[in-house]
């Protein structure tokens, strides 16, 4: 027969276990890049829209493209130097210290900034948030 002891020091340790996991936020993983699609994002001004322009991850990429609405302004003024506007902007991705760092950007063969730094968390096992302060809401599909 178990010792009793044993089992409510198991029993213990289980629960502190779940409230420290269940305290810390979810961690936004390299492969859960390639499985985003964007669900809806925020302006500026706090309004919400449909995903109406397609911002789109590979292993080491991503890719900003004009759908039916164009990119919104508040990120082609994140990715692309004044003046600079395009209908598709490309770049090189990576995770550091809970960021989103873009680097190598362009709008077809002009330069976009040299390197963009956004806040990326979960708010769900599935559902990551870009911010910066507006935010881009993509879910995960695996």
């Amino acid at each position: 027969m178990l010792d009793r002891r044993v089992l409510v020091v198991g029993v213990v340790l289980a629960v502190a276990l779940a409230q420290a996991a269940a305290q810390q936020p979810f961690t936004v993983q390299e492969a859960d890049l390639p499985a985003m699609k964007l669900s809806h994002y925020f302006t500026p001004d706090r309004v919400s829209h449909q995903p109406d322009f397609e911002w789109a991850f590979t292993k080491t990429g991503f890719t900003v493209k004009k759908r039916t609405g164009p990119i919104p302004k508040h990120l082609v003024e994140k990715l692309l130097p004044a003046g600079v506007t395009g209908d598709e902007i490309t770049g090189k991705w990576a995770l550091k210290n809970g960021a989103l760092e873009l680097t190598d950007i362009k709008a077809g063969k002009q330069d976009g900034r040299k390197g963009v730094s956004i806040v990326v968390f979960k708010t769900a096992p599935t559902v990551v948030r870009v911010s910066n302060p507006d935010q881009f809401v993509f879910g995960i599909e695996r």
